[in-house]
This record gives structure tokens, C-alpha cells and sequence, in this order.
């Protein structure tokens, strides 16, 4: 029995150590140096977002789900804007295409996850405005 709980207690500290070595991320937002506003559309909606720095890069993040029932994955991207104080826009970028998997209860993951590389430096109490927006750009 002894053996048992100074396994588990070892197990324990080894694994807080290597997952505190594996994440450096900071977060920017929830800092208070940039904010998030969120943009839905009718099919998808952004479950959630962060803005964080990790290895010196910085990073957009969020979670994509699909608003109620359909047959298949929609196929949407994010429009990302980077706004400063006076709101004009000071770098925009697109995510890749994301097939965001119908809603399925019970049956593995309904959700797509997107990350997208952001400029290092990012302008003082900055707005980051992510879109979810479907089809071409005009």
C-alpha cells in the first residue's frame, strides 16, 4: 500500500513539472492588453478565444461550433482584424478553410479549434475582432 501511494505522489510531481515546462503561453487577454470581440454568423458560432503569447510569437485561438441541426460540416473560415485604441485597422489575416463537424451528443467531438499567427508586437490596448464568414471575399 505504501508503495502504491509514493508511486502515485512520484507519478503526481513528474507530471506538474513536465506540464509546466511544456506551457509558456501568457495570455494577452486575460492580462487586460487586448480585448476580443466575437462575430457569429447564422450556422457557426466562436464558443471561445484567447489572444496569447508563447516562444515569443503571438497567437489568435478559438473554438468553432455549429449552431443547430444540420446534415453535414459546414465549411467557414475566420476573418481576424487587429484594431488599435482609435479603431482603425492595423493588420487583418484569414484562418485556412475549417470543415466545422455537425452536432453530435454523445458522438466525439462537434467542435473545430483554429489558431493563426499574429504580428509579435501588437499595438497598445488593441481590439482583436474574429468573423466567422462563409464563401468568397468580395
Amino acid at each position: 500500500m505504501r508503495n502504491k501511494i509514493l508511486g502515485l505522489i512520484t507519478l503526481s510531481v513528474v507530471a506538474a513539472i513536465i506540464s509546466g515546462c511544456a506551457t509558456n503561453q501568457t495570455s494577452l487577454a486575460d492580462k487586460g492588453l487586448v480585448s476580443v470581440k466575437k462575430h457569429d454568423n447564422e450556422k457557426v458560432r466562436i464558443l471561445c478565444t484567447d489572444i496569447y503569447q508563447q516562444d515569443g510569437q503571438t497567437w489568435a485561438y478559438g473554438v468553432l461550433k455549429q449552431r443547430g441541426i444540420s446534415s453535414s460540416a459546414i465549411k467557414t473560415h475566420v476573418d481576424i482584424q487587429v484594431l488599435n485604441s482609435g479603431g482603425s485597422i492595423q493588420y487583418e489575416t484569414i484562418t485556412d478553410d475549417l470543415f466545422v463537424p455537425r452536432n453530435r451528443v454523445g458522438r466525439g467531438t462537434d467542435w473545430k479549434r483554429f489558431r493563426v499567427q499574429l504580428p509579435d508586437e501588437l499595438p497598445k490596448d488593441s481590439q482583436i475582432k474574429m468573423t466567422v464568414h462563409s464563401g468568397r471575399h468580395k
